[in-house]
């Protein structure tokens, strides 16, 4: 995956008032596709380190850094081994499992713009979409600052992801 163009971004009510969102700065994956036969996997791991919510949260002693146990926690994991197709041989979704806080529970995601082809930017060919997916974080045991702070948690990750062995 081209971690530039893959940041993972979050976003949650706050006081039930505002939604607020948070992104990590770092994170890696790999997509292993093969349209034709309409299966493949995905691995893809994010640095909780690179918490960034803003201005004052970018601390060990933030609250951000609290709510995602940082300290104890330094990584997320998704981890799936069933795509989903549509019709036309998009992938539409995954089925997975996501690790958070120590906890493993599965998570499907929906893929929505995927499409491949050679990048505008440098020629190389690429497969891209938008990741996204909802979910409750007390279900990881994320139970910090609820309800100042909704239980439930909007993903969204935009994946461009290269062909291997491409110059």
């Amino acid at each position: 995956m081209d971690t530039a163009h893959s940041v993972p971004t979050f976003e949650f009510k706050h006081l039930g008032f505002t939604t607020q969102t948070g992104r990590f700065d770092r994170a890696h994956g790999s997509v292993t596709l093969d349209r034709k036969a309409r299966t493949g996997h995905v691995e893809y791991e994010i640095d909780t380190t690179s918490l960034n919510m803003g201005v004052g949260t970018e601390t060990p002693e933030s609250p951000g850094y609290l709510l995602f146990d940082v300290k104890n926690h330094p990584k997320i994991v998704f981890h799936s081994k069933r795509l989903h197709f549509d019709a036309s041989g998009a992938v539409s979704g995954a089925d997975g499992e996501l690790t958070l806080l120590g906890i493993t529970r599965p998570l499907m995601v929906t893929i929505s713009h995927f499409a491949c082809g050679p990048s505008p930017a440098n020629g190389r060919y690429a497969c891209a979409g938008d990741i996204s997916a909802d979910l409750k974080r007390s279900e990881f045991g994320m139970l910090r600052y609820i309800p100042n702070i909704s239980d439930e948690i909007h993903i969204t990750v935009p994946v461009e992801a290269y062909r291997t062995g491409e110059p």
